[in-house]
């Protein structure tokens, strides 16, 4: 008995959503971290963890903020990072001059 065989291409369902190969992708703007990391999650209110509320939210901050961190640096690294946003809020030396 012959069994079917699958088509090798891409369904058609997923070539809609996700576009051919054959199309320019649009360029990737400048990437500009954020100065607030925990934000987001802050503003949803306390975690629902067995710890004390402050406690979770000190660690959950510390992984929001390492996330960040490798975000940048990965943003950096690939030339996204927005320069000239960081060249105004950043001093260039530390005496301010």
């Amino acid at each position: 008995m012959s069994r079917r065989r699958r088509a090798t291409g891409i369904p058609p369902a997923d070539r809609r959503f996700w576009g051919s190969d054959d199309s320019e992708s649009p360029a990737a703007g400048k990437i500009r971290p954020t100065p607030d990391p925990g934000a987001l999650p802050r503003s949803l209110g306390n975690p629902p963890l067995a710890v004390s509320p402050a406690t979770a939210r000190r660690h959950l901050d510390a992984v929001y903020e390492e996330a960040v961190r490798a975000a940048t640096a990965l943003a950096a690294a690939n030339g996204l990072l927005d320069t000239e946003y960081w060249e105004e809020t950043v001093p260039s030396s530390p005496t301010g001059d």
